[in-house]
């Protein structure tokens, strides 16, 4: 059993995998605009296409392109490059239906529509903020994320939404979680960080001083909340039994 945390005065939250997911694999729905197009592909190609596509453009052009061009304008060439990896002629990018399928997927994925929420996620925003608590979001996202927590109806227990593409900054970064801290005025020792990565989320902010845990939704989850119990949770509501 974990101990509690009874100082904690801040809890952040990454978004991606921490309190939404894909509403089906990602793979799926970048197939299906191909296939309604008469285009057949198979959805473990895809998969793979996608991989390399955000593998490039992380490396190439980190933190959603800052500085360099906009999101949308990133994740069209997200999406070209996985369908040319697939094997899409580069003759049928430019066809008007599959443009317009493109700035579809975009949209799709700028709303709740991608997406679905952890279903313990408003209950434990609510004890929070039954708490007295405050609560933030620090994430490697683009504007896209704060829309999509505002379609589900849930960007208004935040006090604050810390944008990679705003700040200029991505996690691991120690700096993005020292400017979430200085945001509300709280210091890191009564600050707790949850995400769903040990790299990402968990040694960064153990970093500055933050007490942190780790949500693991996997086979293994319950087993490693039992055995790490200061490092990793198998729910967001195992929140409630620590702060």
């Amino acid at each position: 059993m974990s101990r509690r945390l009874g100082h904690i005065r801040l809890v952040t939250f990454d978004l991606y995998e921490t309190l939404y997911t894909p509403c089906e694999p990602i793979e799926k729905t970048y197939a299906a605009p191909l296939l309604r197009h008469g285009i057949h592909v198979d959805t473990q190609s895809v998969h793979a296409g996608f991989s390399q596509a955000m593998k490039h453009m992380r490396t190439h052009y980190p933190n959603y392109g800052f500085g360099l061009m906009n999101s949308r304008q990133w994740w069209r060439q997200v999406i070209d490059m996985t369908w040319k990896n697939i094997g899409v002629p580069s003759s049928y990018l430019g066809n008007d239906r599959l443009l317009t399928a493109r700035e579809s997927l975009i949209d799709r994925f700028n709303t709740s529509e991608g997406y679905k929420m952890f279903d313990e996620v408003p209950k434990v925003l609510k004890y929070l903020r039954m708490r007295g608590i405050k609560t933030g979001v620090i994430s490697n996202m683009d504007e896209a994320g704060e829309k999509v927590l505002c379609h589900m109806g849930i960007r208004s227990y935040f006090d604050f939404v810390l944008k990679s593409t705003t700040v200029g900054i991505q996690k691991p970064d120690p700096r993005i979680f020292e400017l979430a801290l200085s945001a509300v005025g709280v210091p890191a020792y009564d600050a707790l960080h949850v995400g769903d990565s040990k790299d990402m989320d968990f040694d960064p902010a153990i970093k500055v001083g933050m007490s942190a845990r780790i949500v693991s939704r996997g086979r293994d989850a319950a087993d490693l909340a039992a055995r790490y119990p200061d490092q990793y949770i198998s729910s967001l509501l195992d929140l409630t039994k620590i702060v």
